[in-house]
């Protein structure tokens, strides 16, 4: 449906993401989840995928598996950053990523923004307001672009193309006016 930097976006990647937040905001309608995770996940991963090229994420994604298979042979709770906090300290992308974790056990390779990544999640409080549940994890990051938390700025600034006219209103205001200009300038 919209292709961020040479990379494509497509509906069955942004809906399971849209569902996923919908705890966040019980009342938030389909198009605001789709354009939610469109901002926060989906286009910064597109930029990520884009800056890094294959090679460099492929090499990323293996270095995680390697690690993994190293944790099953002596586990180390000690390994990666320990982060604590609620979905606004986490932010959007790890938040969505723990919501189905088991209790003491690492993940294999899950994908954010730029980098993969393998989370072991600690523990969490069962708040019911999901957005004010706390949560410990451990994280371990095998970047594949330089800086992955400027991703979001990358999406901003990357070469956006529509492909399905029926998304359009879900692209927030700021991109659609970028992409009127990228058009624009390559006439």
């Amino acid at each position: 449906m919209l292709v961020c930097a040479g990379e494509p976006i497509r509906a069955e990647d942004v809906d399971p993401i849209a569902e996923a937040l919908r705890p966040l905001g019980p009342k938030f309608t389909q198009p605001h989840l789709r354009r939610l995770a469109l901002t926060n996940i989906c286009l910064p991963l597109a930029a990520g995928r884009a800056q890094g090229g294959s090679e460099r994420r492929d090499q990323a994604k293996r270095e995680a598996l390697e690690a993994l298979r190293a944790q099953g042979e002596g586990a180390n709770d000690e390994l990666g950053v320990l982060t604590e906090g609620t979905q606004g300290v986490l932010g959007v992308p790890l938040w969505v990523l723990i919501q189905d974790l088991q209790q003491g056990a690492w993940t294999g390779p899950r994908e954010l923004p730029g980098q993969f990544v393998l989370v072991k999640l600690l523990a969490r409080d069962g708040n019911a307001r999901p957005q004010d549940e706390e949560f410990s994890v451990r994280v371990l990051p095998f970047p594949y672009v330089d800086d992955p938390p400027s991703l979001t700025g990358e999406a901003l600034n990357a070469s956006l193309e529509l492909v399905d006219e029926a998304w359009e209103t879900l692209i927030p205001g700021f991109w659609r006016h970028q992409m009127g200009k990228t058009g624009a300038s390559s006439d």
